[in-house]
């Protein structure tokens, strides 16, 4: 198991005007501050070299403007492992300029806003941060790493509950290369023409606070306890610590179960909900084993917990997607 949560980041819905992105973070006690960046049209677009004659290209669900010094690709490129769907290549007419923006949309049915197996192929998450458009928020990613993933890259996904995210993602040589800077602009101005989006992404600081304390005392329960839990422990140990596990997973379930999240956390509040519900279940299973000296019931119990609890870490993953928390690394587990 790989998470041992140290609390999730909170920030004041506050939308940040596009050119104030380093104006310092207010931070809350035990959580780091959600960077909300706002990005204002009128002002990518007056003076300097945003004000350009723009043109239009229509891909996914969205109409976006881009420079005139940039042009459809009669070919298509792909970000390795992001699986884009039906994308569309707009880059700098400069030869080699090495720059571009997919427009494209992503399979629906994920519980986060990345998909999973892209995830799991990334050496750590990205960092998340929520954005206004011109008419919705996205959610925006940054500090990829992984394989093939050499050249700076940043990934706006816009929700469509029930449909197809879509994405559109910004390529350069340098993070705050010109090219970037005007990729980024042109992303702010979207207009989306085939999808609504009825409620904020911007994550909730009593939501969070909540989240946080009930994984946090979880997590140190589970850390203390496991340690015991090893083989050469007596079976009536091992019955004992399986019993308190359990019952902190019940504890966590419950809390959590409890909460009243937006519609952009509630799939994912069930799907961590449920995982905790299996790993209890799988706690209780192990008790009754070492009670019973049954070895066979044993092993399947610590492979049921293994499962529910691989499931709470890619819950948590997703959570840190939707900007509630800082990414996970490093953290490791031991099996009971």
């Amino acid at each position: 198991m790989r998470y041992q949560w140290r609390g999730l980041p909170v920030r004041r819905t506050q939308p940040v005007p596009y050119g104030q992105r380093n104006l310092p973070a207010v931070v809350i006690p035990l959580f780091i501050a959600v960077a909300i960046l706002g990005y204002v049209v009128g002002h990518a677009r007056s003076g300097g070299e945003t004000s350009k004659p723009l043109r239009t290209a229509k891909g996914a669900h969205v109409l976006i403007e881009y420079p005139i010094g940039w042009k459809p690709a009669a070919s298509s490129t792909q970000i390795p492992g992001l699986a884009i769907e039906h994308p569309q290549l707009i880059v700098p007419r400069a030869p080699h300029a090495s720059a571009g923006l997919i427009v494209g949309t992503l399979a629906g049915g994920e519980l986060g806003p990345l998909p999973r197996r892209f995830i799991s192929g990334l050496s750590r998450l990205p960092q998340t941060t929520v954005v206004n458009l011109l008419e919705v928020q996205a959610y925006r990613y940054t500090g990829f790493s992984g394989p093939g993933l050499g050249e700076p890259l940043t990934v706006f996904v816009i929700p469509n509950p029930g449909g197809s995210p879509t994405a559109l993602a910004c390529y350069a040589p340098a993070q705050g290369s010109p090219y970037m800077r005007e990729c980024e602009a042109a992303v702010s101005g979207v207009t989306v023409v085939d999808q609504s989006q009825a409620y904020q992404l911007a994550p909730e600081p009593g939501y969070a606070a909540t989240i946080s304390a009930s994984i946090s005392s979880l997590d140190r329960l589970r850390v203390s306890l496991t340690r015991e839990l090893q083989p050469h422990v007596s079976p009536e140990r091992a019955q004992q610590l399986a019993t308190q596990l359990g019952d902190g997973f019940a504890l966590a379930a419950a809390s959590l179960s409890k909460l009243e999240g937006s519609a952009a956390v509630q799939p994912l509040q069930a799907a961590l909900v449920s995982s905790t519900q299996r790993a209890r279940d799988g706690y209780t299973a192990l008790a009754g084993a070492a009670g019973e000296r049954n070895a066979t019931g044993y092993a399947a119990a610590q492979e049921r917990i293994a499962a529910a609890e691989s499931d709470v870490d890619r819950a948590l993953e997703d959570f840190v997607l939707l900007g509630y928390g800082p990414a996970l690394q490093g953290a490791t587990g031991s099996k009971p």
